[in-house]
């Protein structure tokens, strides 16, 4: 048995480790949200910190190619979780639902695919598909390039609230006569609303934030808000540029600790409604 002087010694080792991956992690997106403040020199960024100051936020979005790549951005994105919402319910839905094992089985392996295949992969592979078939880049092509990993992740968060569903409360809707379409919109859908608002959260953050597939899809009149602060990079940066960065970050951290808090909340709605169903009257 381990005794407790190195139990102790082994937890002060993990926690020392967790601290340094952590701040490895971290410490790049820090660094760029303080030097969003930085006042640098005419107008350019430098590796020495010359003092605080905010105008750069406003500079961000004073500038033109800033806002219509913001708009392209989240023009997008809305679309991208709108297409993501109705096929990745319609896929997590039979990837718990579908009377085939095998078809079930089948659909799983497409959707943990289009998490494992390499983002530069499918932007290649779009590519190549619409050069060949002279489909012109635009908004409906950068859509569909953002929408295979959304569709898989919005998938993935339906199936796994699908599996904690009472099917009890299915089987007494089927008994007091109501048809498979009438279940499914007053008993099912009101308990993966939650879910579904979540996973459409997760589906507009992964769009607005991609860099890799938006640059194979971009084009001179079009281009994302990422694509623009990449290329920006490679010609000395102005301060707006981490100004815009700082934004992008808090945008994204908000949208994922919105979809965190709604999951967790269904969670306990999921749990809550198992007890009261216990409970005889129906109350805990």
């Amino acid at each position: 048995m381990i005794g407790p002087r190195r139990r102790r010694a082994f937890a002060a080792v993990l926690w020392a480790w967790t601290a340094i991956v952590l701040v490895f992690l971290y410490a790049p997106i820090a660094t760029s949200v303080v030097y969003a403040f930085n006042q640098g020199v005419e107008g350019r960024q430098t590796s020495a910190f010359t003092g605080w100051t905010a105008q750069w936020f406003g500079a961000a979005f004073a500038d033109d190619s800033l806002q219509q790549g913001a708009v392209t951005s989240v023009v997008a994105a809305f679309w991208t979780a709108l297409v993501s919402v109705i096929v990745g319910f319609a896929l997590g839905f039979a990837l718990v639902r579908h009377p085939s094992r095998m078809v079930r089985r089948v659909l799983a392996a497409f959707t943990y695919a289009l998490l494992v295949v390499p983002e530069t992969v499918i932007g290649v592979a779009l590519l190549l598909m619409y050069s060949e078939t002279h489909i012109p880049l635009g908004l409906a092509t950068l859509v569909a390039g953002h929408s295979p990993l959304s569709i898989s992740v919005v998938a993935l968060v339906i199936r796994a609230r699908l599996l904690t569903l009472d099917p009890y409360l299915e089987e007494a809707s089927a008994d007091l006569g109501a048809g498979r379409l009438r279940t499914l919109v007053s008993i099912v859908l009101p308990q993966l609303g939650p879910s579904l608002a979540a996973a459409a959260l997760l589906a507009y953050t992964f769009s607005f934030d991609d860099v890799v597939i938006s640059n194979f899809l971009s084009t001179a009149q079009l281009s994302t808000l990422p694509v623009y602060l990449y290329g920006s990079l490679q010609y000395g940066p102005s301060p707006k540029v981490y100004a815009a960065t700082a934004m992008l970050f808090a945008v994204s951290l908000l949208l994922v600790a919105i979809a965190a808090v709604v999951l967790r909340a269904a969670s306990r709605r999921g749990r809550g409604a198992g007890v009261r169903e216990l409970v005889p009257g129906g109350t805990a």
